[in-house]
């Protein structure tokens, strides 16, 4: 016999646990360096305020900064702290420290706008005056580095020694070198410390002090400078040569040696030789 049974119809019931294998809505964060924040709507806005008072803040302070230097540097151009006070002055043996200092001309001025290649100018116009530097030492000296002018030789002109150094320069009447060169000038008039005499002849006088004993065995017992003919030498034993100008000394002493060795092989005396004409020598 068959029995129905009633039965109760079913219910879906969900449930709220979580089912196994469901994942989860994840929650987004932003990390920042300061540590996990949760998102918040205004943050772009706080960025971008931030970052505009950081810039005009860096603006205002290199604003602030640059003003401060430039006052500064307005300040110590025009401190008296700079100014020049003071002058050391080298070099010199001859010329007074005093001459210096004023022809230079540098007390009082500013150590920056100081004209100092002006100041070498005005210096070298002193006779002794050879080379001079002048140097800043800060902050308110500069030094002044001078070289004079050496005795040379002498140059004799109206009965009148004039002590040179090897530029013609006169440097005056003081002693010159032992055995240095002597050059007597046919020119009338006298000279001033300063002056430069004939280059030529001093030229042609330190030459030929240097190569003619070596050439003809003898010494020079003058150098003169005679208008119209030029350099002429005197030797010890008494031969004059005339050379004209200053150009190829080693030329014309090398001339005269062989016109010497001749003469004295064909017995030919001599007391003047011309050698202004280079390769035509005359022997008188």
């Amino acid at each position: 016999m068959i029995v129905k049974r009633n039965r109760r119809p079913r219910m879906i019931v969900k449930r709220s646990a979580q089912v196994i294998g469901q994942r989860k809505p994840r929650l987004i964060v932003r990390r920042h360096p300061g540590g996990v924040q949760p998102p918040a709507n205004d943050r772009p806005g706080r960025q971008r305020d931030w970052r505009f008072r950081r810039r005009w803040f860096v603006l205002a302070t290199a604003c602030t900064v640059l003003v401060g230097v430039a006052s500064a540097g307005v300040w110590a151009w025009q401190s008296p702290l700079v100014e020049v006070s003071h002058l050391k002055v080298e070099g010199n043996e001859r010329m007074a420290t005093e001459t210096i200092v004023a022809k230079a001309g540098l007390l009082g001025e500013n150590m920056f706008t100081a004209d100092l290649a002006t100041a070498q100018k005005e210096l070298y116009r002193l006779p002794l005056v050879s080379s001079v530097n002048i140097e800043r030492e800060w902050p308110n000296t500069l030094k002044i580095v001078v070289k004079e002018r050496k005795a040379w030789g002498t140059w004799e002109q109206g009965g009148v020694r004039y002590t040179i150094d090897r530029e013609g320069v006169v440097l005056g009447t003081i002693p010159p070198p032992d055995d240095s060169p002597v050059i007597r000038s046919s020119e009338p008039g006298s000279r001033l410390q300063g002056d430069r005499v004939d280059y030529q002849a001093v030229d042609a006088a330190a030459e030929i002090y240097e190569r003619l004993p070596r050439q003809l065995g003898t010494t020079v017992k003058e150098v003169a400078f005679v208008a119209g003919k030029g350099v002429q030498v005197t030797t010890a034993n008494g031969e004059v040569a005339l050379f004209g100008d200053s150009s190829s000394i080693a030329y014309k002493l090398a001339v005269w040696a062989a016109l010497s060795q001749q003469a004295r092989t064909r017995g030919i005396s001599y007391t003047t030789v011309d050698l202004r004409y280079g390769n035509r020598p005359v022997l008188q």
